[in-house]
């Protein structure tokens, strides 16, 4: 692990809870899945992978103008739309939903986590916090749900005080009409060049808006994706939010909100979606093939936090783990 930024500070006991989640994740991985056929462990199932475009607003103001918003450059990028559960499950379930997006050929150097020389991946929740916001939360979690059974999760949240967090995430399940109709957040910070830190937020901006069908199939957001997609393109405006207030906005705890009152998201770019077939074989095995992870990142957008440092590892040594137990090559 490279060095702790001068924002951060390790959480207690954080190197074993982590190794112990990795551990609970990779047993999960062989339980759920034939060998040949294991998914990722995080967003299994995806609604839609895109091919899209990500194009940087010209003359920022100074303090935005780092890294990949330095210059007002276009990038070619991928862009996965997916349902959050660990278990893929029909789209008519209640669910948070994710969009990553990564983008291609871009030059710079990496953090030393990296296992990806050109991309940089944003990878975003249709929630601004993350309930379970510190390493151990997200460890618990892991470990009742998993290991142990819903009831005990619940018992062990409440005799800790911590039963608003089953609470929050609870009400960030929802039916969205489309997954191009919502915002998302990054919910974890970022360095923003050296100096300052940085959480992202993608809003959509499309012409078109769907409605929710009179029934929700399992397909339901896919099927109002391609349709939206066959009238016209669908765009978001990407925002960062700079760190005004460290009282008020930490580091280390991704369940604290960064209030907009406070610092406003200010736009630094847009993706654009253009009509495509999305529903093929091709791109299926390519959204399967394809990984992303905070880890990738230029070093200008280093990703801070403990939930940070815990994603990078977790995510790396279990696309390993895909790769090797269904004998994949490397990821694209």
């Amino acid at each position: 692990m490279s060095p702790l930024t001068l924002f951060e500070r390790l959480e207690r006991n954080e190197d074993a809870l982590v190794q112990h989640m990795t551990d609970i994740l990779r047993r999960k991985l062989e339980r759920d899945y034939p060998v040949g056929a294991t998914r990722r462990d995080a967003h299994p199932k995806h609604v839609a992978l895109l091919r899209a475009t990500f194009t940087v607003e010209p003359n920022l103001p100074p303090a935005l103008r780092v890294g990949v918003f330095a210059d007002a450059a276009s990038y070619d990028a991928w862009v996965r739309f997916s349902n959050a559960s660990g278990t893929p499950q029909s789209d008519a379930v209640r669910d948070v939903r994710g969009c990553a997006i990564k983008l291609l050929d871009v030059p710079g150097e990496r953090i030393p986590e990296s296992d990806e020389p050109g991309t940089q991946d944003f990878l975003l929740v249709s929630i601004p916090t993350m309930p379970l916001g510190t390493v151990k939360l997200f460890h618990d979690a892991i470990y009742y749900s998993i290991e142990r059974s819903r009831w005990q999760l619940v018992a062990r949240f409440l005799l800790t005080g911590k039963l608003r967090v089953l609470k929050a995430l609870d009400r960030a399940r929802t039916r969205p009409t489309s997954p191009a109709d919502i915002r998302y957040w990054s919910t974890t910070p970022y360095l923003l060049g050296a100096g300052q830190a940085a959480k992202y937020s993608l809003v959509p901006t499309s012409s078109h808006a769907s409605a929710l069908p009179a029934q929700l199939t399992d397909t339901y957001l896919s099927d109002n994706l391609q349709q939206h997609l066959a009238q016209t393109e669908v765009s978001f405006d990407f925002k960062v939010q700079l760190r005004a207030d460290p009282a008020s906005m930490p580091i280390e705890d991704a369940g604290r909100e960064w209030r907009e009152q406070q610092s406003p998201f200010i736009k630094v770019a847009t993706l654009r979606i253009a009509n495509q077939a999305f529903r093929t074989r091709e791109r299926d095995a390519t959204a399967e093939a394809l990984a992303f992870s905070p880890a990738h990142a230029r070093i200008e957008h280093r990703p801070i936090g403990a939930v940070n440092r815990a994603r990078m590892r977790i995510y790396k040594a279990l696309a390993a783990f895909r790769r090797q137990r269904d004998g994949r090559a490397g990821a694209i």
